[in-house]
């Protein structure tokens, strides 16, 4: 299989590499095979004019129906200087004649003039006059002029009748049409009627085809012409409609590229057809020249541009993209050409770049349905073949590189509908092909949508199993740390009862032996005296330590009793008096402060005033003077801020809001004994009282301003009103 592929691959590689010769060689083939196709038809163009005949006339039948054939009757010459009168051919009669095939005169972009001739006579025995319509077509020959008299002895050149019907002229309004150059031609019952037909061009291609109809048929025909040439405009105009509706559902450059292409070729064929000199142009003038040349040119820059971009030149073949878009740049330069009066020297350069442009198309659409064998491919290839054959019978016939009938020049507008419509096909294919992509992508990204759906769930589910185990993994420390707690505060209970009573008994004794003692031996009622009060002071640390217990458990709930503030720092301050001996407390109670009341559980707030205390005199005992200070204060007259300071260690700032959690501990205070629950209990215990708590520094010195701030007792009693 590997060998297989590497063989295929070395024949692609070889495949692409032939072709890649081939366009580079295929501008300079063409040339030359114009150039030689040129020569010979120039060289026998002028040899035309050398042979002597004498012209038949055509006998116009007295029924004739449609069309009457000329071909066999018309004789040309050729005036090289383009200047030649009426009275200098008729004097030549048949010295510069000959007879041709068909009825076509065509000399493509020269500065020779064009000289037709036809005998016309009426059947032996014919009654009255008859009309016949002499068609000249196309309509842009620039110098179109009839000349009619009828024979007699002494004909000369001054008894013919003239008129003017080339573009550069006057439109000629007849009642048989607009878009052909008509002249009706009155026969006579007996005689000979002899036409001359006189065509020059100065700036754009001389074709002149004669034809000659029955007036009875010519509207028939006309008709029939003139639909066909609408179905040509509105097929045209359906598919510039068709490339902008695709435009707007691909935004691709092509899109609009294309359809200005399709304008172009439109515009192309509003001139040659005659519809401009008719509705633009009816007085004459070079204004037609200017706009069919005009139309020629651009039309040459929009192809080249919209090939290119349809064929994706510029990614696939950046060195023919650059000859497309030098192409496009010579479209342009041609219109200059065309203002300035030169579009016959240009125009034939124009066709020569046309023709390579549309060979090296074929040749890469060919390219790709050889590589690709797809619908689009092949829809590709069939329009760039078939607009290549269309071109090179039009070119053929336009530059009179060969003897073709005038029609021909209608092959590249039969060619042109056909390839733009097997192009928008093609982009079509590749529209539903995209869509198809799209499609595809959309159902993968719906399952995947799906897939992550799933997936999402599944992790909600899993997380959510997690969460149900955290949650009961939590509860059940929660319940053990409660029952723990309760363990704890039942063992303090133990502890406080079973202490308190021998305690009780040694105090008893401690004061009937202090009773005992006389007066005099004052040192041993010193030692009893110590001995109780470290009675006191134990008694005094089990009861706090058992209402600490009871706070920090399950029965962490207050309750409120209106109490003044007064007596709970007092009681604070003796409790810690007995707790904290060798500890300078301050007590400094406002006046103002006094008589303030607070709904407080006195207990549990004594409690957080201990902590509170406790850390002051722990913290501080380092300094040179310890100094505690329980102070309290009125604000705004509805708040009692509490505050203990002290002159110790103090709190790191960034550290203040993170020591209230529960065991948390300032970053200096590693070598102080403590568990960090103080603080946390201090804070719970504010917030249960409707306050806060907050830390500072002093303004002065080192040391902890630790402040509780409660509601006083009318402020709450007018918050629960509200």
């Amino acid at each position: 299989m590997q060998r297989t592929a590497g063989i295929k691959s070395r024949q692609l590689l070889v495949l692409r590499t032939h072709l890649a010769i081939a366009f580079r060689l295929l501008p300079a083939l063409i040339l030359l095979i114009a150039i030689a196709i040129n020569l010979p038809a120039r060289q026998a163009k002028a040899g035309e004019t050398t042979r002597l005949t004498t012209q038949s006339a055509i006998v116009v039948p007295a029924n004739l129906q449609g069309s009457l054939s000329l071909d066999g009757f018309l004789q040309i010459a050729i005036d090289p200087t383009g200047n030649a009168s009426l009275a200098e051919m008729f004097d030549r009669h048949d010295a510069e004649f000959s007879d041709i095939r068909g009825h076509d005169l065509n000399l493509g972009y020269a500065s020779s003039a064009g000289w037709m001739r036809l005998i016309l006579e009426r059947p032996p025995g014919a009654a009255g006059d008859a009309t016949l319509l002499l068609s000249l077509t196309p309509n842009f020959s620039d110098i179109v002029d009839v000349y009619v008299a009828q024979d007699r002895p002494g004909l000369t050149a001054a008894d013919f009748s003239r008129t003017e019907m080339g573009d550069h002229a006057a439109l000629v309004r007849s009642s048989f049409t607009g878009l052909e150059n008509v002249l009706p031609i009155q026969l006579p019952s007996s005689g000979r009627l002899i036409v001359y037909i006189r065509g020059a061009s100065s700036n754009s291609s001389l074709n002149l085809s004669v034809s000659a109809y029955s007036p009875t048929d010519f509207g028939f025909m006309t008709t029939l012409a003139n639909l066909a040439r609408g179905l040509w405009f509105g097929g045209m105009a359906i598919l510039m409609i068709v490339q902008i509706v695709f435009f707007c559902f691909d935004r691709r450059a092509f899109y609009p590229l294309l359809a200005v292409n399709i304008l172009g070729a439109t515009l192309v064929y509003f001139g040659n057809l005659g519809l401009s000199r008719l509705l633009l142009f009816p007085q004459g003038g070079l204004g037609n020249d200017y706009f069919t040349a005009s139309a020629a040119w651009l039309g040459l820059t929009a192809g080249a541009l919209s090939v290119a971009s349809v064929l994706e030149l510029r990614r696939r073949h950046p060195w023919l993209n650059r000859l497309f878009l030098a192409s496009a740049v010579i479209g342009i330069t041609g219109v200059l050409f065309a203002f300035a009066g030169e579009n016959r020297i240009f125009a034939p350069l124009a066709s020569l770049i046309i023709l390579i442009v549309t060979t090296a198309a074929m040749a890469v659409s060919a390219q790709d349905l050889i590589m690709l064998k797809d619908a689009e491919s092949g829809l590709k290839a069939a329009a760039f073949i078939l607009i290549w054959c269309g071109l090179i019978l039009t070119s053929a016939q336009r530059l009179g590189v060969l003897p073709l009938p005038n029609w021909v020049a209608h092959s590249y507008a039969i060619a042109s509908i056909c390839h733009f419509i097997l192009l928008t096909g093609s982009l079509a294919v590749r529209l539903r092909k995209a869509e198809a992509i799209n499609r595809d992508n959309d159902k993968r990204a719906v399952a995947a949508a799906h897939a992550a759906e799933r997936h999402a769930n599944e992790l909600v589910i899993s997380r959510t199993r997690e969460l149900a185990d955290a949650k009961k993994t939590a509860e059940d420390a929660l319940r053990a740390e409660l029952q723990a707690q309760v363990r704890q505060i039942r063992f303090m209970e133990v502890i406080s009862h079973q202490y308190r009573t021998p305690l009780a008994a040694i105090r008893s004794n401690i004061d009937s032996v202090r009773i005992s003692l006389p007066k005099e031996d004052q040192a041993n009622r010193d030692r009893l005296d110590r001995g109780r009060q470290a009675i006191v002071r134990l008694v005094e640390v089990l009861e706090v330590n058992l209402i600490r217990s009871r706070l920090q458990g399950a029965s962490f709930e207050p309750h409120f009793t209106c109490t003044p503030i007064a007596d709970i720092m007092t009681a604070a301050y003796a409790k810690a008096e007995d707790l904290l001996q060798g500890t300078n407390i301050q007590l400094d109670i406002a006046p103002a402060a006094r008589p303030g009341l607070v709904m407080a559980d006195a207990e549990m707030l004594g409690i957080a005033l201990i902590n509170l205390l406790e850390n002051a005199a722990k913290f501080s005992a380092g300094a040179q003077s310890p100094k505690v200070s329980l102070g309290a204060r009125m604000v705004d007259g509805s708040t009692i801020a509490i505050s203990v300071s002290d002159n110790g260690i103090g709190i790191p700032p960034s550290e203040i809001e993170t020591v209230l959690s529960h065991s948390a501990r300032g970053s200096n205070a590693k070598h102080v004994a403590g568990t960090g629950v103080g603080l946390s209990l201090v804070s719970r215990i504010a917030a249960a009282h409707g306050g806060s708590v907050s830390l500072a520094s002093p303004r002065k010195g080192p040391g902890t301003i630790a402040t509780i701030t409660l509601p006083s007792v009318r402020s709450s009693v007018l918050a629960a009103k509200s």
